[in-house]
């Protein structure tokens, strides 16, 4: 347990400053989580674990994926980026085509 100051500023950062800093006296870490600031002034930080997809790939399309849900449901997800330079409607269109083709020859 370490004691000093905390400091969360306008900009949305968030810094502490030990009161006796001694370095190797803590494990140097990175977390994601969720930082409460109360209004007291006490902080609390919870450390959130990753959320993993629990789809099962059915298929890899050249922009997303064909996946089964754990809800019983079939999903396509698609991402194409602008600066790619593609014809946006026409890649949406062939891939899903190339998905409904997939679910055609395979008993999902």
């Amino acid at each position: 347990m370490l004691e000093g100051l905390a400091n969360y500023g306008e900009n949305g950062n968030f810094m502490f400053l030990p009161d006796d800093p001694v370095m190797g006296r803590v494990e140097k870490m990175s977390r994601r989580g969720i930082g409460l600031l109360l209004s007291d002034g006490t902080f609390d930080f919870s450390v959130s674990t990753p959320h993993r997809s629990r789809a099962t790939l059915i298929k890899k399309v050249a922009h997303g994926r064909l996946s089964a849900t754990i809800d019983g449901a079939i999903q396509l997800t698609l991402k194409i980026y602008r600066a790619e330079g593609v014809n946006i409607p026409e890649t949406l269109r062939k891939e899903a085509e190339e998905a409904i083709s997939i679910l055609n020859t395979r008993a999902v």
